[in-house]
């Protein structure tokens, strides 16, 4: 009996995948995964210390479950805010009335130490200009 309802779900399974296999397709298997080449260590730093929240190029896990952090790309206040500003987000982070984003109850962003992120004047930089093209 157990044998004939495992057989059952097998094409109820099947079902399933085959209708999400097109949007599996349109994204990458592993999206923070190291960029190999030149100059690349700044943008690997983000992709391990940001990218879990804040999307492996920056757009955000607005669109996705559970919605973790908004989008750097194109984020006002990583345009517009000075280096420093981003720098000290990015030691000491932004929780409670600090906070800009509220869509998401996970919207606490920690604050990293030294050790975490050793250069944080360049992440801020990369953030600032890299990121945003």
């Amino acid at each position: 009996m157990k044998i004939k309802l495992a057989l059952l779900a097998v094409p109820m399974v099947a079902g399933f995948w085959a209708a999400s296999a097109p949007v599996l397709a349109d994204q990458p298997i592993y999206p923070n995964a190291p960029v190999v080449g030149e100059n690349q260590n700044i943008r690997n730093l983000f992709r391990l210390r940001c990218g879990a929240c804040h999307g492996g190029n920056g757009e955000g896990t607005s669109n996705t479950m559970p919605k973790l952090a908004p989008a750097l790309k194109g984020n006002p206040l990583i345009i517009n805010a000075p280096a420093g500003v981003i720098v000290n987000i990015i030691r000491k982070g932004r929780i409670g009335r600090q906070r800009l984003y509220h869509d998401s109850p996970f919207a606490n962003m920690p604050g990293f130490g030294a050790e975490m992120v050793p250069d944080a004047d360049a992440l801020a930089h990369f953030l600032k200009t890299d990121l945003q093209k």
